[in-house]
């Protein structure tokens, strides 16, 4: 099992860049929220509304690897999409239940199908055929500090996939 550490920003709508570290506390990548334009962001922190959310992942060489992006329709639940960007794979997530506080999602990758599944306590898991692949939890108790596990035998080994999609449903979320 990997372990990664983050300190998510302490406002949503900030666009600071931070570090994810592994064990060793070296940086494996960093993360930041962006912003299509300018019109996009005063409307967030007018209306305090997150219509469209994206959040981006930055390698430790400089080079953006993962773009998660939330699409909200007029009506609907919100529908998100992570892209690799060196391979141009893309994930299509959904949600799969209509709850507000513990929400389960739907990852579809090709011809694979993931679920996210959310806990009471700020934490979420990330399975397969009701496998824990990845979990991630923050803890109010531990200044927000942000974890996340990566199971030795989970298809997706890079942390920045995991940081760009729970930052982004779970701690910008609707």
């Amino acid at each position: 099992m990997r372990v990664f550490f983050y300190n998510p920003p302490k406002l949503k709508p900030s666009t600071k860049r931070i570090e994810v570290k592994d064990e060793q506390e070296n940086v494996v990548c960093t993360f930041r929220r962006v912003y299509p334009n300018t019109l996009v962001k005063w409307c967030n922190f007018i209306f305090d509304f997150d219509w469209i959310a994206r959040v981006e992942v930055i390698s430790a060489e400089g080079h953006s690897i993962f773009q998660c992006t939330k699409k909200t329709p007029w009506f609907g639940r919100p529908e998100y999409f992570v892209n690799h960007n060196k391979t141009q794979d893309a994930y299509h997530i959904t949600y799969t239940t209509w709850q507000k506080i513990a929400p389960e999602f739907k990852v579809t990758y090709q011809d694979q199908e993931y679920v996210i599944k959310k806990d009471l306590l700020d934490s979420a898991k990330f399975m397969q055929s009701d496998r824990v692949l990845a979990k991630w939890q923050m803890k109010p108790s531990d200044w927000f500090k942000a974890r996340l596990e990566i199971e030795a035998d989970c298809p997706i080994q890079e942390p920045g996939f995991f940081v760009a999609l729970f930052q982004n449903i779970f701690y910008i979320g609707d």
